[in-house]
């Protein structure tokens, strides 16, 4: 089976992203993972701007977005990101991974059209499985 080429983990905890980094890197289904610490790394990433400025840094395929982060939280970044042209956006993947259960945060992610689905923490391999299944049978680009 093939494997997703890039994801970009979005979340201002540390921990979480360490422990979220480990799931898919054990899971062997994803070549490579980055992290962004809020929203705005995350738009710099796409740009390939500030931190994330080299062309070293491959497309994400799959975003795994927090919503509640300093400086810029996930709904500030889909604001943000809709505003993208939509090749720079074309082929990209956001899924909510929070431990926001609220009923409202996820009818405003699901409602915005951009956010495929709301998970909560922690990432599960039956979740990241499910996930590159759904990229894999609706985008084409940058599979490995």
């Amino acid at each position: 089976m093939r494997k997703i080429n890039c994801v970009l983990l979005v979340d201002d905890s540390i921990s979480t992203n360490f422990y979220n980094k480990k799931i898919i890197e054990l899971s062997g289904e994803v070549n490579n993972v980055y992290e962004a610490e809020n929203g705005l790394e995350a738009l710099d990433y796409i740009h390939q701007r500030g931190k994330f400025n080299s062309a070293s840094y491959p497309r994400p395929n799959i975003i795994f977005l927090d919503i509640n982060m300093p400086k810029m939280d996930g709904f500030e970044f889909l604001e943000n990101y809709a505003k993208l042209p939509q090749k720079k956006r074309a082929d990209m993947l956001i899924v909510f991974l929070t431990t926001s259960n609220w009923t409202k945060d996820k009818i405003k992610a699901i409602e915005s059209g951009l956010v495929y689905d709301f998970i909560e923490k922690p990432l599960k391999e039956e979740d990241l499985r499910k996930i590159k299944n759904y990229y894999q049978n609706n985008f084409v680009c940058d599979i490995s």
